[in-house]
């Protein structure tokens, strides 16, 4: 009841006027806990799909939940209209501190949130209608009209629930620790750069493809930075932006990027150049759907990718006798996401770093439409995946990596120059630096 309370979303009401949403929250009590949690004795398939089944946004239940009187575990079940990954950390926080405080007979009083879901959303239609936003539309109409790779979802078979799925996992610890510090830091860019470049160079190899590729790519979307005093740090909603991306990494056999050969750097910085040049991806979504002089209805790339970051051991327990998010949790909410809604993307792959007790594993959960590929396509991309990011590594083991013209902008130099600056002086990234390579430019 205290979650329900305290965070607005999870009261949400969705009313669909032909098609046009408007979202309400109730006050606070509205929603009772009582009417969200149903005790069974085992757990099992049917009862997370009847719990599922419950929610209902037309009557605002957003929120179901099991609870398990054998094993002492609860299953909470939310609407992704209300939550996202980032939410699903404040709430399992808030249920350990309300936890605490009922086993110490206090009040029960979470932390206040900040900014709401609702002045976020007045704070991003303004931002929508912005001349600075609206001027990304012809950017995107480009991006948006490269040539899908792979053929589209078919909705009336590829749904939730009829997908294929597969888990996979980086074995090798160190080439994990590389990529979440070493090859970032040779490249100057940021670790979903490097996952996404090297996403990009096994689709083009597993597709054959000649031509750049679309990708979808998926973000947090909590965008502070676009309104004074914005903190969204304990507001629970969907955050998530969607973005397509264009990239052009052909030209090199696989031979070269599993040996980490130097032609792959060039491919990196020149691929890493094609994603700064993009717009903000938050720009996007916002012209899409928020602005209504704005057409940008081109298709979806058929390939999804989302990178979630770096995540604590799912089953590390936490101090005292609190909650943890339970180790066997996918197989539930694999179970509770077969719903028979057409699939977004031919193929997605979603990647998370989580730190096991013998160090940090990539791990890649992938669902595809069975009606375009099968499982052995999937694990051949997989491995690909796999093999790109290692031959990464090898390149920066072996000393690639450096400056691209994006990280020192102001002194006006072609990768050209920039590489040939490199190999007679030591050159690093910053504003003296950029001072003295502009000087040695002149």
């Amino acid at each position: 009841q205290a979650l329900l309370d305290r965070h607005a979303m999870l009261r949400l009401r969705v009313d669909d006027d032909g098609g046009q949403w408007s979202l309400t929250v109730p006050e606070v009590d509205a929603v009772h806990a009582r009417d969200c949690l149903l005790s069974v004795d085992e757990l099992s398939d049917d009862a997370v799909i009847r719990a599922r089944s419950r929610l209902n946004p037309a009557t605002g239940l957003m929120l179901s939940a099991l609870w398990v009187t054998s094993t002492g575990q609860l299953v909470l079940i939310v609407h992704h209209l209300a939550v996202d990954a980032v939410s699903w950390m404040i709430l399992l926080e808030d249920l350990n501190i309300a936890w605490a405080q009922h086993r110490a007979g206090q009040p029960l009083a979470l932390p206040a949130g900040r900014t709401s879901f609702a002045r976020w959303a007045e704070i991003l239609s303004a931002h929508a209608r912005t001349p600075e936003v609206v001027a990304q539309q012809q950017v995107w109409d480009q991006i948006a009209a490269t040539p899908a790779v792979l053929p589209a979802v078919k909705p009336a078979i590829d749904t939730y629930e009829r997908a294929a799925h597969l888990s996979v996992s980086l074995d090798d610890v160190e080439t994990t620790r590389m990529l979440l510090a070493e090859v970032p830091a040779a490249f100057h860019a940021r670790i979903n750069d490097i996952l996404l470049i090297a996403f990009a160079l096994a689709v083009t190899e597993f597709t054959d493809a000649g031509a750049p590729v679309g990708i979808d790519v998926e973000g947090h979307g909590r965008h502070e930075e676009l309104g004074a005093g914005v903190d969204l740090s304990r507001t629970v909603g969907w955050f998530t932006t969607k973005y397509p991306v264009r990239l052009g990494v052909s030209g090199l056999s696989w031979s070269q990027v599993v040996a980490g050969e130097a032609a792959l750097g060039d491919v990196i910085k020149d691929a890493k150049e094609q994603l700064r040049s993009l717009p903000e991806g938050l720009t996007y979504g916002a012209l899409r759907y928020l602005n209504a002089d704005v057409d940008l209805e081109g298709a979806d790339p058929s390939i999804g990718f989302n990178y979630f970051g770096r995540q604590g051991a799912v089953g590390a327990d936490v101090a005292g006798d609190g909650w943890r998010i339970c180790e066997d949790g996918s197989a539930v909410t694999g179970v509770a996401a077969a719903i028979p809604m057409p699939l977004m993307h031919t193929v997605d792959v979603n990647a998370v770093t989580i730190e096991t007790d013998a160090g940090p594993r990539l791990r890649a959960d992938w669902t595809w439409a069975p009606s375009v590929l099968d499982e052995a396509q999937i694990s051949q991309l997989s491995r690909l995946w796999f093999e790109a990011l290692t031959g990464i590594c090898a390149h920066v083991r072996s000393g690639g990596g450096g400056l691209t013209p994006s990280d020192v902008a102001s002194a006006r130099l072609s990768q050209q120059q920039i590489d040939e600056l490199a190999r007679q002086y030591q050159v690093a990234r910053s504003e003296e630096h950029t001072s003295e390579l502009q000087s040695h430019h002149d």
